[in-house]
């Protein structure tokens, strides 16, 4: 169970690190570098998914989520489980946001040969919606952390 433990740390530190990494990458738009900003947001992006099918992979390998959190104060209370499933749902989203974001850009990327191409509206709205979900994200992910764990 520690390295569970240790596993969900590491996914909750990485998971407040990347609304402002990604805020980051958005000023190199700014700034017309687009080549780091492509490299910024592919990288954070393998890296959540990574960390989270690790924490995903380690939480059913030590017995299943309601085993791993079965000590928490709060954890049998309704409000616990609607902001797990809020957590759930809209990192899901913000993930698929992402991804899909990732996907477009690449292929306009490939097919206009430069970056940005005639995509920088769509681009830009999208990109917004996916940071404002990565801030839901982590607020939510310390909040059913702290009712979990620390309180």
């Amino acid at each position: 169970m520690e390295i569970t433990f240790f596993i969900l740390m590491g996914m909750l530190i990485l998971s407040m690190l990347v609304p402002f990494v990604a805020l980051y990458a958005v000023s190199l738009v700014k700034r017309k570098d687009y080549e780091t900003h492509i490299k910024i947001q592919k990288r954070l992006f393998w890296t959540c998914i990574f960390g989270t099918l690790i924490l995903e992979i380690q939480i059913r390998l030590a017995g299943g989520s309601g085993n791993f959190v079965s000590n928490g104060t709060y954890v049998s209370e309704p409000f616990f489980k609607s902001i797990l499933i809020a957590h759930i749902i809209g990192a899901v989203l913000t993930y698929a946001t992402w991804a899909l974001q990732l996907f477009m850009a690449s292929r306009k990327r490939k097919a206009a040969g430069t970056f940005p191409g005639n995509f920088p509206a769509i681009h830009k709205n999208l990109g917004y919606v996916t940071i404002a979900g990565l801030f839901y994200t982590a607020i939510t992910a310390l909040m059913v952390c702290t009712l979990a764990f620390f309180l």
